[in-house]
Parts: C-alpha cells; sequence; structure tokens
C-alpha cells in the first residue's frame, strides 16, 4: 500500500467515525475534506473542488428551491388537505392514504419538503379526531423515503449515484424513471408491511399539542424573569399560583444572581431580576407568564385573544442545534415565547433556558399569526400546526403545479442535462414569484450540499490513489465460482444498508457506487445491478432516527424513543433487502 492509500482509508474512517458519533457538522465535515485531500496533494485543487459544480450536486440545489416553492404555495398542501375530507375516522385509511400521498408526492418533490407539509396534517387530523400521531409520523417518514426510490429525482441519493457513473464512463446511465421497476415493488412492499404490521408496533403517545386539546393535564417546567415592575415583587415564592388563582402551579426553585433557592419557601420573598422556576399545568403557567408581560408593559404584543399554542420542530440542519434554549431569541425575533422542550418522549423537567438543543427536539411555543408566519420563513424551526394555517399564496398553486411538472416532462424527454432541467424549474420558481429570491436562497439546505461536496472529494482521493481499485481485488478474491455472482449482489446490498444506518444516505452513495462499479468490471460482471443495489440500498434507513432526515424530524413531534424505530425499522430494512435482491436481477442480469 502506498502512503496515499494509507491516508485516504484513515480519512475515510475518521470521516465514518465522526459521522457516527455525530461529532461534527454537516458543513464543516465538507469543508474539512476538501482541504484534507487538496493540501497533500492526494488530488488537484482543482478537482477538490470540483464537486461543488458537480452536475448531481447543483440538481440537488436546484430541486430545493423547486420544492420550496411547491410547499410555500400551497399546491402540496392542497393535495395533502384532501385527507381530511375522505378518510371519514378510520385510523387505518388515514395512514394508508396518507403513505400513498406522501409516496407519490416524494418521487418528484423533495422528502423533507413532503414531511414538512404533512407534519400539520398529521396535527390536525389528531387534534379532531383523537388519533396519535405516534402512530402515524414514523409510517410517514418511511413512506416519503420509499417513494424516493422510484425515480430518479426522488432523493439526492439516486442523483449522486447517477453522477458517479457518468465519472466512471459507465455505457448505460439513470434516466427518470430506469429504477421505478424495482422501486415501486420495493415501496409497495414497505407500504404493506407499515399499514398491516409496522403500525400496530407503534406506541400510544400524543403529541404536546394534542394533549392539551384532549384535555390531558401534563406538568411541565417554566422559568420567568422578574422584571422591575412585575407585580411578583415581595410575594412569597411559594404562593405565587395561589394568590393569582392557580392552585396546580408551584414554584419549584428560584434562581437569584449565582444562587439556586430551594423549597421551603417560607421566608423567601421575590426580588426583581429573579428566576422563578414554575412547575404545573401549561395553561396556569402561561396564565402565569401572561400577566407577568402584561405587567411588563407588554400587553400589545402579547394580546391572548389572539396568541394559540403550536409546536416547533428543530431542523436537523439549524443552527441552533448545540446551542441553548435561552439563547433562541424566539421573543424578541419572532414574538413568541417557550413554555416546554420535548425530547425522545419525555418532558424536560429541568431549568429550560440552560438545556442545550438537539436535532429532533420540539419546542412548545406560544406566540400570535405573525410570529408563526415569522416562523415559517425559517429553516431553523417547522411550524407544527393546522394544514389550513400553513398554506401560503394559493393563487401561484397552479403556477408551482405547473412548473413541477414542466421540470418532470424535461427529465423524462432527456431534451436537456437533469441539471438543467432543474435549475430551469428553480428559476421559474422565482421568476413566477411563486417564491421570493430570498426564499429560494434559504430552500437551499447549504450544509448538506457543501458535505456532499466533502463526499464527492474523498471519492475522487479514493479512485485517484487507487485505494478504490485495492479495496475491490480485496473483495474479489473472497467470491466463490459458484453462486458469487448473486452473493455478491447480497453483500453490495447488504453493505450499502448497514453502512446507511450509521452513516448519511450521500456519503454511503458517494463512496459505494464507485466500488461496485470497479468490483463488477473485474469480475466482467454487468455494473448496473450493482449501481442499483447501492442506490436502492442507500435509501433503506429505517432503523436509526439519526441516518435520514426525515426520520429525525419526527423524532420529536412524534414523541419516539430510538427503540421504536429498531423495532418497526429493521424489519422493514431485512424486508426490502430481501425484496432488493431479489428483484433487481429480473431486470437487470448480473452478466
Amino acid at each position: 500500500m502506498t502512503w496515499e492509500q494509507i491516508y485516504v482509508l484513515a480519512l475515510a474512517a475518521i470521516t465514518i467515525a465522526l459521522l457516527a458519533l455525530e461529532k461534527a457538522h454537516l458543513s464543516v465535515l465538507g469543508v474539512g475534506l476538501v482541504v484534507a485531500v487538496a493540501i497533500p496533494g492526494v488530488v488537484a485543487a482543482e478537482e477538490a473542488i470540483a464537486g461543488l459544480a458537480n452536475p448531481a450536486l447543483v440538481t440537488i440545489a436546484a430541486l430545493f428551491v423547486v420544492g420550496e416553492g411547491f410547499l410555500r404555495t400551497g399546491a402540496a398542501s392542497i393535495l395533502a388537505d384532501n385527507i381530511l375530507q375522505r378518510t371519514g375516522r378510520s385510523e387505518s385509511l388515514v395512514v394508508v392514504l396518507m403513505m400513498v400521498m406522501a409516496a407519490a408526492l416524494s418521487a418528484f418533490v423533495n422528502n423533507t419538503l413532503v414531511i414538512v407539509t404533512f407534519l400539520p396534517v398529521v396535527t390536525t387530523i389528531c387534534r379532531e379526531t383523537g388519533f396519535y400521531p405516534s402512530r402515524m409520523l414514523i409510517p410517514l417518514s418511511y413512506a416519503s423515503i420509499l417513494g424516493g426510490l422510484c425515480t430518479l429525482v426522488g432523493t439526492s441519493t439516486n442523483l449522486l449515484v447517477a453522477g458517479a457513473m457518468e465519472k466512471a464512463n459507465v455505457d448505460w446511465h439513470l434516466t427518470m424513471f430506469s429504477m421505478t421497476p424495482p422501486g415501486i415493488v420495493m415501496a409497495g412492499a414497505g407500504i404493506l408491511y407499515l399499514a398491516l404490521f409496522g403500525r400496530r408496533l407503534l406506541p400510544r403517545i400524543h403529541s404536546l399539542s394534542t394533549q392539551m386539546a384532549a384535555g390531558s393535564v401534563k406538568e411541565y417546567v417554566m422559568e420567568i424573569t422578574v422584571a422591575d415592575s412585575s407585580q411578583l415583587i415581595g410575594e412569597r415564592a411559594g404562593e405565587i399560583g395561589k394568590n393569582r388563582g392557580q392552585k396546580n402551579a408551584r414554584t419549584t426553585a428560584v434562581v437569584r444572581g449565582e444562587t439556586l433557592l430551594w423549597p421551603p419557601f417560607d421566608e423567601v420573598l421575590i426580588q426583581k431580576g429573579d428566576v422563578v422556576m414554575l412547575s404545573g399545568p401549561i395553561p396556569e403557567l402561561t396564565q402565569l407568564q401572561r400577566d407577568e408581560m402584561r405587567s411588563d408593559g407588554q400587553a400589545d404584543s402579547y394580546d391572548p385573544a389572539s396568541m394559540s399554542f403550536f409546536e416547533l420542530a428543530l431542523s436537523p440542519t439549524s443552527t441552533w442545534v448545540g446551542r441553548r434554549v435561552g439563547d433562541v431569541a424566539l421573543k424578541s425575533d419572532f414574538g413568541a415565547v417557550v413554555v416546554a422542550v420535548q425530547r425522545s418522549g419525555r418532558h424536560i423537567r429541568d431549568r429550560v433556558s440552560t438545556m442545550t438543543l438537539l436535532g429532533g427536539d420540539v419546542l412548545l411555543a406560544f406566540g400570535d399569526e405573525r410570529s408563526k408566519h415569522y416562523l415559517r420563513m425559517t429553516n431553523d424551526f417547522h411550524v407544527i400546526e393546522g394544514v389550513q394555517d400553513s398554506i401560503h399564496r394559493n393563487e401561484k398553486a397552479p403556477w408551482a403545479f405547473g412548473i413541477v411538472l414542466g421540470v418532470i416532462a424535461l427529465l423524462v424527454t432527456e431534451v436537456v442535462h437533469y441539471s438543467t432541467a432543474a435549475l430551469t424549474g428553480a428559476l421559474a420558481m422565482t421568476v413566477s414569484r411563486c417564491l421570493t429570491v430570498r426564499q429560494a436562497h434559504q430552500a437551499i439546505r447549504w450544509p448538506i450540499i457543501l458535505f456532499i461536496a466533502g463526499m464527492i472529494a474523498l471519492s475522487a482521493a479514493l479512485m485517484e490513489s487507487g485505494t478504490t481499485e485495492l479495496i475491490a481485488d480485496t473483495l474479489t478474491r473472497f467470491v466463490p465460482d459458484e453462486g458469487g455472482d448473486w452473493l455478491l449482489l447480497c453483500g453490495t446490498f447488504l453493505a450499502t444498508v448497514v453502512m446507511t444506518e450509521f452513516l448519511t444516505n450521500n456519503a454511503v452513495a458517494v463512496l459505494m457506487t464507485p466500488l461496485a462499479i470497479t468490483t463488477a468490471q473485474k469480475l466482467d460482471l454487468s455494473e448496473i445491478p450493482f449501481v442499483m443495489a447501492v442506490a436502492l440500498g442507500a435509501s433503506c434507513c429505517f432503523a436509526n432516527p439519526m441516518g435520514y432526515q426525515t426520520n429525525l424530524m419526527v423524532l420529536g413531534p412524534g414523541g419516539y424513543r430510538f427503540r421504536h424505530f429498531i423495532k418497526v425499522g429493521l424489519p422493514l430494512d431485512l424486508l426490502l433487502f430481501a425484496v432488493g435482491v431479489a428483484v433487481i436481477p429480473l431486470f437487470w442480469p448480473l452478466r
């Protein structure tokens, strides 16, 4: 082995470890990989940064914009809203129809945006019917992933595989519907499993909002900072709730400077600047906070008649991940108040402002329509509430429908390159004013884009240093003469699925595609079935909420724990592995 091969393998191992342990931000990791392969000269600097101009990466960024326009005009919500009128009160029918619609939409629109669209629908349905969000959200996430299996633009993974094939000079290339036949079979098997068995393995957990709507009494912790003009000044700490008729609200602690005061509070009088920790039902806690806002001269900004509860799911790529709740400037920036935090089904009973936020956390907020409107404009939070409130600029919905259909037509006919088709759609969304230019910029998930660019640079280093060929030579030695072709296909598919559960699907696609192509060529096999095993296997991430963004997005709103994804997702992984290795050779012979 040369020093370049040792260096690149070590770099790949470090990258895998950082991804698995979640010790580095995606954007930092992506840029770091570009620098790491360029400085020692493993690849030329021009080639190291070429990933930023990779057609697949450009297409992914453009499709983010197209999908955002489809969402913001309400076009996607119009489709989703039909569920409310067509399913009655049958939970099983709601789940099945929602999965089918999410899968169909995800075949053409980024599945992250599909989840953003359907989350409010689920909340509304559960609030009106008493259904449990936890019985719907994992099937919804899985269905959106399954839909991505069916077309070239269904997921960024497919586009990256197509780009890797072009770079490897494979004669055959992926078209819009190349993967549709096996994709539909696998998606159908997955949806059938979820409808008949998987859904029944899920827990019955209400979200924060639906608990309140159902009248369920839950206790949370809230903190109030005592202002100079507060009516709380001079009161006994233990009698704050009683003095205002909030008999179930209790003071649990008082923070005074650097000192934390605990019960009993017989001799503790509230002073200005104190931070009072209150425990009790949310309605009573919120009423106390309203009173404090009025006493602080904020009555106009916090009119109780115009305010309501809503949930904010923290985006996996949010800039607030890793920061404290107290640093989230919702009050000053958006006019909303954080009331409580939900994490993996547990309601945090700690000082809210000192908590460190994690991807998938859900904040229960209190604000008016204006604050919700501004929060929707960010990519840091997903507002979860009724679908009727999330439709924007309905008059532009026909334009959005037309643009999406136009992009699909360009992709199907291959009149232009798929990157040009996606860019045309993104441009049309802004020219037609379905999106503002600012919204188009915000729609692009830059951490993901930079990370993929870094992985493309690492893939180039693996190929340039001969490491990919070295690994392929090693693998081919273990392939038996009898039935070895199919076993190699099984190994490629299974390795891709396992890696995807611990890493990201994009990283696995970029790393595994060149390896699959080189290994097939070494054995004089057709590259196509092995490439398809990577493309389909890289989307099979169901047992780990951290492995796929849509899983992480429903983690908090559904109140799930890690074990819930393993319980439902692991059998689904095994099912799709069995179906995949059975159907791929039917469409693309191994030789």
